[in-house]
């Protein structure tokens, strides 16, 4: 079955102007489809009446092709395969009547098609996006985001602070729960972070002096590999941010703040393991 739009006929006529569309009596037409062949004095009810013929030859013929031996070239001793090779062809939105429902939509101009292409991918449901759409880049960001998390736990297993795994345990669910918001279009909020609210994380990452008893400082490999792992997850997540504004930002509005202010949120917690670790928080 397919979808007969005003705009592949007229793609029909451009190309092959003298020949007469073939449209099966299981096609969908388009309203709009079945007006242009009346302007141009065609008769549907003939067209169907003749690729009806044509399919039942096709058939037979289709039946006498699938009887022959088919191997692929190169390969022997491999039992016969056979492909069918389906045409991908995008179609421009149209309305269309009847109960058709298009099996994939193009979320950029409501399009469709009947098979989903390799550089497309789902932004939600149905509706597909080009691969480097910004929302599938921020996507993509997050989850390598969440793979650093996973080994920076890992090269720590043995760290000899004690709780800092289950610190780090707690931004890894964050980020898992702030794609899964993005992805069904939720709303998304960080209610505590390490028992810290707002105004505590931002106490203590802007005063870590009054906390922890140490000053702001820059990082240094000689303050051992917990500290350089950690700024390396800050760093990562900062860069997160630029990504989450790169992709929720039209002009002055911001589409979805309450993820950029999680990862801001996230980004300040990072840098608050930094400071227990060197004013001996875990002991």
């Amino acid at each position: 079955m397919s979808v007969i739009t005003e705009a592949s006929l007229r793609e029909h006529f451009k190309k092959r102007p003298d020949e007469t569309p073939e449209i099966s009596a299981k096609d969908v037409i388009t309203p709009s489809a079945r007006q242009y062949l009346r302007d141009k004095g065609i008769e549907l009810d003939k067209i169907l009446k003749t690729s009806n013929s044509s399919e039942i030859k096709r058939s037979h013929e289709s039946k006498r092709q699938r009887d022959k031996d088919i191997r692929f070239q190169g390969i022997e001793n491999e039992k016969s395969s056979e492909y069918k090779v389906v045409e991908n062809e995008y179609r421009p939105f149209e309305a269309i009547e009847g109960s058709f429902k298009p099996k994939f939509v193009s979320n950029y101009d409501g399009g469709f098609y009947e098979v989903k292409p390799e550089y497309m991918t789902h932004l939600k449901g149905n509706r597909l996006v080009f691969k480097d759409d910004k929302r599938i880049v921020f996507r993509g960001k997050i989850d390598s985001l969440q793979s650093l998390i996973l080994e920076i736990q890992y090269l720590l297993k043995d760290t000899k602070y004690n709780g800092l795994l289950s610190d780090i345990d707690e931004l890894l669910n964050i980020s898992r729960n702030l794609l899964r918001a993005e992805v069904l279009d939720e709303p998304y909020q960080i209610s505590t972070l390490f028992g810290l609210d707002d105004m505590n994380l931002r106490a203590h990452s802007h005063s870590p002096d009054k906390h922890y008893g140490v000053k702001h400082f820059l990082p240094s490999a000689d303050m051992g590999y917990e500290i350089v792992l950690l700024n390396k997850l800050r760093t990562n997540i900062r860069e997160l941010e630029l990504v989450a504004m790169e992709t929720f930002r039209q002009g002055s509005t911001i589409a979805r703040e309450d993820l950029i202010r999680a990862l801001n949120r996230m980004s300040s917690g990072t840098y608050i393991l930094m400071c227990r670790i060197r004013g001996n928080y875990y002991g």
